[in-house]
């Protein structure tokens, strides 16, 4: 049997590092000539707590530690502190180059500027021995060669380094809701160092504005124009982010993991966390599938049981949010504070696990 990756993203080296290691014979096709290619386009703000289940050292990567944010509505702002680091800032090519090391360490092939098309993705998956694995991003051509279901929303992002900045706190991150600079997602400011920080912004697809638009349009924003200050902007990076999951993610012999199959936190867009652990049950599956003819059907039951609901939430979560105006917006930071939310979120916030952090709350209540 062997297994054909299609992308040599973080959660595709990282497939093909699990299947090495239990003995898989396992190739990885990109078109671009090295894995650090395109790294920069992606925030690399990931939960301490997901990390640790990922399976990569990641300690190369790190550029900041992070413990807290603050959400800007309007006036009102709600700040949370933890008293421990609670996610990282890393460096997307370093960890990109880390996972792409670590794949073929445990024997993966890892082919660079070989473009797989789709003529030839369907002639490799018409032999039964080929497994193939789409984590090709969001605009997948494995996904749409195989005529998987459509992704029904994206968010469109833009983002951008700038130097010399001074930040007010170096381990806190900025998030800006309802600012009417964007369509359905938000702005962020995020410190890379008390000098270095990234300005970013997304956009929902569903609306008529581009997302370097809604970029300019914010940094003139009264508030995050002084917070940038006289920072100098160094490069600017466009792309494009799944807003939930593919109705299908196996079709025959052939899989999707990470964007390609929408697992990603609609509340953030965030989308390395998820893709690699599900990545982990593909990996099981397949080997199940080689050794015991377990059907690979068994991922699509397996990854929805395990990480479905909480994308679910964080999908309701991004529609509650997203179709509220700035004044409503406002007011519910305002009464969230009122009762206790800051404290609530600085003791149990989870980056990853809203279902959890809702269990927390309900024992948290009846405890009461």
């Amino acid at each position: 049997m062997r297994v054909t990756i299609v992308g040599a993203g973080v959660v595709g080296l990282m497939l093909a590092k699990d299947l090495a290691s239990l003995g898989a014979d396992v190739q990885v096709y990109d078109g671009k000539s090295s894995v650090e290619d395109g790294a920069e386009k992606a925030s690399g703000i990931l939960s301490k707590s997901g990390l640790a289940h990922m399976g990569v050292d990641y300690r190369n990567a790190i550029v900041n530690e992070l413990d807290g944010a603050v959400l800007h509505a309007g006036r009102e702002k709600l700040r949370i502190k933890s008293k421990a680091t609670q996610a990282y800032v890393l460096d997307r090519a370093a960890l990109a180059s880390i996972c792409k090391s670590e794949a073929e360490k445990a024997g993966a092939k890892v082919r660079l500027g070989s473009r797989m098309e789709r003529q030839e993705l369907k002639e490799l998956a018409a032999d039964g021995d080929n497994i193939v694995v789409g984590a090709d991003g969001a605009v997948s051509t494995v996904a749409s060669a195989f005529g998987f279901p459509p992704i029904g929303e994206y968010v469109l992002t833009y983002k951008a380094e700038y130097e010399e900045a001074e930040a007010e706190d170096s381990h806190s991150v900025d998030l800006f809701f309802a600012t009417g600079h964007s369509h359905r997602f938000f702005g962020w400011i995020a410190p890379y160092s008390s000098y270095e920080l990234e300005l970013g912004i997304g956009t929902s697809d569903r609306g008529k504005r581009s997302s370097s638009d809604a970029f300019h349009s914010f940094t003139k924003d009264k508030e995050v124009s002084a917070m940038i200050g006289e920072a100098k902007m160094v490069a600017g990076h466009a792309s494009i982010i799944p807003l939930e999951a593919r109705r299908m993610t196996v079709r025959g012999n052939v899989l999707l993991v990470g964007d390609a199959a929408g697992q990603v936190k609609a509340t953030t867009g965030g989308g390395i966390i998820f893709g690699a652990s599900c990545a982990k049950i593909a990996a099981g599956v397949i080997m199940r599938h080689a050794e015991r003819g377990v059907p690979l059907s068994t991922y699509e039951s397996e990854w929805r049981k395990a990480y479905g609901a909480d994308l679910k939430l964080h999908r309701a979560l991004h529609n509650y949010y997203s179709n509220m105006g700035p004044g409503s917006f406002e007011a519910l930071i305002k009464v969230s504070r009122l009762f206790g939310a800051e404290a609530f979120l600085s003791k149990y916030g989870d980056m990853d696990s809203p279902t959890k952090m809702l269990k927390r709350f309900l024992l948290r209540g009846l405890a009461k």
